[in-house]
């Protein structure tokens, strides 16, 4: 991943934003990372989206926590349009 002046993002090899603690989080969970790595770009953008529309830090966190369990427990079928 190429870091961008942004604090906090990462671009992937396909041009998606990733914000730093979505990355952690999907790094600790291996099947959560297969996972993400399975949906398009638009769906990728879309999940990071409802992400960042959190309105404080706490809120984000646990946005980051349950995509990543449900990326995890099932799979990239849940965020496929």
């Amino acid at each position: 991943m190429n870091k961008l002046p942004h604090a906090g993002i990462e671009r992937g090899s396909d041009g998606v934003e990733l914000p730093l603690g979505l990355g952690m989080r999907l790094m600790q969970e291996p099947r959560a990372m297969t996972a993400f790595g399975e949906l398009n770009v638009q769906e990728k953008t879309k999940l990071i989206s409802n992400i960042q529309a959190a309105q404080a830090g706490q809120e984000a966190e646990n946005k980051i926590i349950d995509t990543v369990a449900c990326l995890r427990d099932h799979g990239s079928g849940e965020f496929r349009e």
